[in-house]
């Protein structure tokens, strides 16, 4: 059975991965080690709990789509919503995930 998406979450994915595509390779690298590092511990964390530790190079549209493709690949599962911490969102809700292990 396959999953057929909306035009907004089509539109979504398309811009993750514009946004991912347009980052340095290492900082999606890096990311990509932070979320598994947090993931490992089983303990509850967003965006907001790695925010000081995002590497140069990253565009912030590409967080996002990296937190959703480790869920994808079972490796996190979302639990919650909080307000993000980052100014220039205005507190817009971002996604609180756990490692799939917890």
């Amino acid at each position: 059975m396959t999953t057929q998406l909306t035009i907004a979450d089509a539109l979504a994915e398309e811009g993750m991965a514009r946004a991912t595509a347009a980052s340095a390779p290492s900082a999606i690298d890096q990311l990509d080690r932070l979320i598994a590092q947090h993931a490992a511990t089983g303990e509850r964390f967003s965006a907001n709990s790695i925010r000081s530790q995002l590497p140069e190079g990253l565009r912030p549209a590409a967080i996002g789509g990296r937190f959703r493709e480790a869920a994808r690949r079972g490796l996190i599962r979302p639990v919650d919503y909080v307000a993000s911490t980052d100014p220039r969102t205005h507190s817009h809700p971002v996604r609180v995930w756990q490692g799939r292990a917890a």
